[in-house]
């Protein structure tokens, strides 16, 4: 709590049109008594601070002026989330230690508190603050019931504890955990990284890196897709919803092997559709058909020689690669015609476009 009796004395004497001599010989005290009130040095005693109040004709509440902070656990969490953001550590931790004492058992408070002392352990090479970091995840644990509403739950904390214990250098303790846990390849990232810089002998770190690789391949696809319609139905600007797919375009780019199919071509034949479609929208006809044109290249490319195997992308290496499938249609070309037939809200130019394409071979 704070009080700003000083400010409050000054802003009701003026209120009054007082001079502090003339407050001081209405409060019997000297113009010095005064002037240490309102400059904060010195507080009224308190019969001075029911007769001031009762002089300035309010309560001694509002003389007072007590601004209580909100002491509640989530506004506490928010506020030592907030020191973290600055990098006001040795506050935020101030605050987290008085949290700990009051909330023992609040996953926020608990939680907000190791992330931290993670923090500075991660930013100052503070091992005793990675190590306490460590215990107040682990206690997380022990008091999540599932995610909560900013999407924190043992999935989440259990990276939190592997990254402190790879920080702390405790590389296989990392590894054998996020291998214990790890749903779905949802850790294969963190796994292959680790794995790859201290235990490279390994073989099966390539094999984690690799359906790493695949997945955020997937994922970026979905990603730029998701801004595409976003941008496209909300804001009503192609021109964002054109540019988020191009850039997963250009990464696909990245990852293909040229002379060698595989299914990113495939994924930029979507893609290129798509582009068609937003460019036909925004009036631009010429580049409509220039993206089009790609597209049905690149389908005829695919379609000589499908491979949706995962082979073929770069840097991917596994014994057993993976294979991917789509709703697309069976041939990449069939699902061009496919999503100009049926392409409800598209542009109508598409039509015309495909067709003279066809007519020209």
């Amino acid at each position: 709590m704070k009080s700003n009796i000083g400010e409050n004395i000054k802003y009701y004497r003026r209120q009054k049109n007082f001079t502090q001599e003339q407050l001081a010989e209405a409060m019997g005290v000297s113009v010095g008594a005064v002037s240490k009130w309102e400059s904060a040095s010195s507080v009224p005693e308190l019969s001075l601070i029911m007769e001031l109040a009762d002089f300035f004709e309010i309560s001694v509440d509002a003389l007072l002026g007590y601004k209580v902070r909100d002491n509640s656990a989530k506004e506490t969490a928010e506020r030592i989330d907030s020191l973290q953001d600055e990098k006001k550590y040795d506050e935020a931790i101030a605050e987290a230690e008085k949290a700990l004492k009051k909330f023992p058992n609040n996953f926020e408070i608990v939680y907000q508190s190791a992330l931290t002392f993670f923090m500075k352990g991660l930013e100052k090479c503070d091992d005793s603050s990675l190590e306490k970091a460590l215990e107040l995840y682990n206690t997380a644990l022990t008091l999540c019931n599932g995610p909560n509403e900013k999407g924190i739950g043992p999935s989440k904390i259990y990276r939190d504890i592997a990254e402190t214990y790879d920080c702390l250098g405790k590389h296989r303790e990392a590894v054998e955990l996020l291998k214990k846990y790890n749903d779905n390849g949802m850790y294969d990232d963190l796994i292959g990284y680790i794995g790859s810089t201290f235990y490279s002998d390994d073989p099966k770190c390539i094999e984690y890196l690799s359906d790493s690789l695949v997945n955020s391949l997937t994922s970026l696809f979905r990603t730029a897709f998701g801004f595409a319609n976003y941008y496209q139905k909300n804001d009503k600007n192609c021109q964002r919803a054109l540019d988020a797919l191009l850039v997963c375009k250009n990464i696909n780019e990245m990852f293909r092997i040229p002379g060698k199919t595989s299914y990113l071509d495939k994924s930029n034949v979507i893609i290129l559709v798509a582009c068609a479609n937003f460019s036909a929208e925004l009036g631009d006809i010429e580049k409509a058909k220039e993206y089009l044109l790609e597209a049905k290249n690149t389908a005829e490319y695919f379609d000589a020689n499908p491979n949706y195997s995962a082979e073929n992308i770069r840097f991917y290496k596994k014994e057993k690669p993976g294979s991917a499938g789509d709703n697309f249609g069976e041939t990449a070309i069939e699902g061009i015609e496919n999503t100009i037939k049926y392409n409800n809200g598209g542009s109508p130019a598409l039509v015309g476009i495909w067709q003279e394409m066809k007519q020209n071979g």
